[in-house]
């Protein structure tokens, strides 16, 4: 009879040895997770500050070629991506293509110009 009463003993033993090994590894998955998520938080305000940043120097730039003498702008979009500005639409005049280029190149923050605009209306 000792031999049967051993044998659940020893099989209760093992359960909670396996059970407090799960214990243990639980909190390890769990301390994971905050982490993780605290990681793709971090990933999204880094995503809006550069798109902040991305409207903040499209604006500077708008605001230079506006101010540029001999330059209508009112057809001239600004899109920028991590400094690199691109420049589309329409102009008048050959020469307002240089004048709007020259002036997105001088706004501090801007990497290269990739110049996409377009001659209508009166040419040359």
């Amino acid at each position: 009879m000792k031999i049967s009463t051993r044998i659940p003993c020893i099989a209760v033993v093992v359960m909670l040895a396996a059970l407090s090994d799960c214990a243990s590894a639980q909190p390890v998955a769990a301390e994971a997770a905050p982490s993780s998520a605290t990681g793709t938080k971090a990933a999204a305000s880094d995503v809006k500050a550069a798109r902040a940043a991305n409207r903040k120097l499209a604006h500077r730039v708008e605001n230079a070629l506006a101010r540029t003498r001999g330059l209508n702008s009112a057809r001239i979009i600004v899109t920028v991506r991590g400094g690199h500005v691109t420049l589309s639409g329409a102009v008048n005049y050959n020469k307002q293509i240089t004048f709007a280029v020259e002036a997105a190149r001088k706004v501090e923050g801007v990497i290269d110009v990739d110049n996409r605009i377009r001659v209508s209306g009166a040419s040359l």
